[in-house]
């Protein structure tokens, strides 16, 4: 269930559809059953949600290592401006 807005930074409560962006990440289980085929992995689906002011600034990207990563959609801009942009904005 979504409680926040998926930027670490932010704590804008989730609570409503209309406002913000709902991402839907399809990942794998980190630990396979033995019961299981290791040829077929276990997904699982979870779904995120950045607020208004985070949505603006921000994507989400999943890294299979790191989990979901809140990453800037402008490439150029400097992460340190946009994390503290969204917390003072949130």
């Amino acid at each position: 269930m979504l409680h926040k807005c998926a930027n670490p930074v932010c704590t804008v409560p989730f609570r409503s559809l209309r406002e913000g962006k709902l991402f839907l990440a399809e990942t794998s289980a980190s630990d396979l059953n033995s019961t299981f085929d290791n040829r077929r992995k276990l997904r699982r689906r979870e779904h995120f949600w950045l607020c208004d002011v985070c949505a603006v600034h921000f994507t989400l990207r999943f890294d299979t290592d790191l989990g979901m990563l809140t990453v800037p959609l402008n490439e150029r801009a400097s992460s340190r401006f946009l994390t503290r942009a969204a917390a003072n904005a949130c």
